[in-house]
């Protein structure tokens, strides 16, 4: 996919029916009336395209809304019932399919066993069986499945969504899952770094949203995702917030593809201090089992656990310094490491300019368990709800009806 296949940066006219079912979905207008003082068209005009929206199935009217002096204004609201999207999140032990809504909520969430060992290809058909799976247990139509987003563990080329230098699994360099899986379907697929779906996802989560946010995935890998003025920061090719591969103070435990001595995945990510504790000993095959012995006590653990979130804040502080977030999220399995947290917040705040600390707030996501599909569903919706795919839509709708 490249740029220009992306519907969601496409240009739109104001007042468009595109931009009319953006403005009911952001529910910035949600009404007829409220819509025409928004973009200040004629109210003739404004049900026009509405009603193309409603002949589309994509928008309902329902109940009133509160009256401005005469006769009440019907709601407008997006028809759930007129599609879903998939959603996944492919971690390094973990493998995550959700179905959503159009209004973005999450309808089912499933844990499902893919061998992302066995190479992209087989993960692609094993990704799509269980998201059948999915839509057929939930008794929904897959005809109406509208598009899929995955994210992944790794560096992901923009706009391709092509895998490169994934530091979890080599042979998943240059993966073009896209490609793969139109072996299987003909809507649009997605692929993302998994650190940005959660930064999409914190960022449109409930009443409380940051325009400015550093979200960090502290798991077998380190990732951060990056929303500048409320949208998300890739940079030039997809590769913006690739943190882990600074060089800090410490010694390696695994190898990294990025050949930077002493990089901050190779010394404090999961996988390195999983490597650390195997080699004193321990039984630990996850970063999931790390947070269990960090839970217990042990010393030697504790230890080791804050040694490596000092390392990890010490790298954000200079991007936190750089950047002025107003957020840092921490999430990934990592963020439950209460030691490693308490190092990372320590070494934070004690590295921040004063006026970049005063209004930073350092927190845990806020759905951890489901926060990668929930970006993932966030971002797929973007791209088939865009207001040029709309007008594109719409303009179907007119040259198959009868002159």
């Amino acid at each position: 996919m490249t740029r220009a296949d992306l519907f969601r940066e496409a240009e739109f006219a104001p007042g468009s029916v595109g931009d009319i079912f953006r403005l009911i979905r952001s529910g910035t207008a949600t009404s007829r009336s409220a819509l025409a003082r928004h973009i200040g068209m004629a109210p003739s005009t404004i049900s026009l395209r509405i009603d193309s929206l409603i002949r589309l199935g994509l928008v309902s009217e329902a109940g009133d809304e509160r009256s401005r002096g005469g006769r009440r204004a019907r709601s407008l609201e997006v028809s759930t019932g007129a599609g879903f999207v998939g959603a996944m999140d492919v971690g390094a032990h973990h493998v995550q399919v959700g179905i959503a809504d159009l209004a973005g909520q999450l309808l089912v969430v499933e844990d499902v066993p893919v061998a992302i060992e066995d190479g992209p290809a087989a993960a692609a058909e094993a990704l799509w069986a269980a998201l059948r799976r999915l839509i057929a247990t939930n008794e929904l139509d897959d005809a109406r499945l509208l598009g899929v987003a995955i994210g992944l563990p790794a560096p992901i080329e923009y706009p391709s969504g092509r895998v490169v230098l994934p530091s979890f699994m080599p042979s998943w360099h240059n993966a073009d899952l896209p490609g793969l899986f139109r072996e299987f379907t003909s809507v649009p697929v997605l692929v993302e770094n998994d650190a940005n779906l959660i930064a999409l996802a914190e960022q449109t989560m409930g009443d409380h949203s940051s325009d400015q946010l550093l979200a960090i995935k502290l798991g077998t890998r380190i990732g951060c995702g990056i929303v500048s003025d409320g949208r998300l920061h890739r940079g030039a090719g997809g590769a913006a917030g690739e943190i882990s591969h600074t060089s800090v103070q410490g010694t390696s435990t695994i190898s990294c593809v990025c050949g930077t001595p002493n990089c901050l995945e190779s010394v404090a990510s999961g996988g390195a201090i999983v490597a650390r504790l195997s080699h004193l000993g321990y039984t630990v095959q996850t970063a999931a089992d790390v947070v269990e012995l960090g839970r217990g006590g042990d010393a030697q653990v504790v230890d080791i656990l804050r040694s490596a979130g000092t390392s990890i804040g010490g790298v954000l502080a200079s991007i936190v310094n750089f950047f002025n977030p107003r957020d840092v999220i921490l999430g990934g399995a990592m963020s439950a490491s209460a030691p490693l947290v308490a190092a990372i917040r320590a070494e934070l705040f004690q590295r921040c300019l004063p006026l970049v600390g005063n209004d930073l707030d350092v927190r845990a996501a806020r759905s951890p368990g489901d926060a990668g599909v929930r970006g993932a569903a966030h971002l797929i919706l973007e791209e088939v709800l865009a207001p040029a795919r709309i007008e594109q839509l719409v303009r179907e709708l007119d040259d198959a009806m009868p002159a």
